[in-house]
């Protein structure tokens, strides 16, 4: 069974990496991604976009492989 990561380890963790994953369209609004916090636990976190243009995590869910 993999390792149960808090919300905010899940939260700083998709926070350092999505600069990578914000969409080149301007009109986007929501983003999700997914990712691993070694050694074998998978996440798909979402963002959305606020009237600033700013990302804000909005929600995880746990990736079962």
């Amino acid at each position: 069974m993999a390792k149960q990561h808090s919300k905010e380890q899940i939260e700083a963790t998709a926070n350092s990496i999505v600069n990578h994953f914000i969409p080149k369209n301007q009109e986007e609004t929501t983003l999700s991604f997914h990712f691993t916090i070694p050694p074998s636990s998978n996440y798909k976190v979402s963002y959305e976009k606020d009237a600033k243009g700013n990302w804000n995590f909005v929600r995880y869910e746990a990736d079962e492989a």
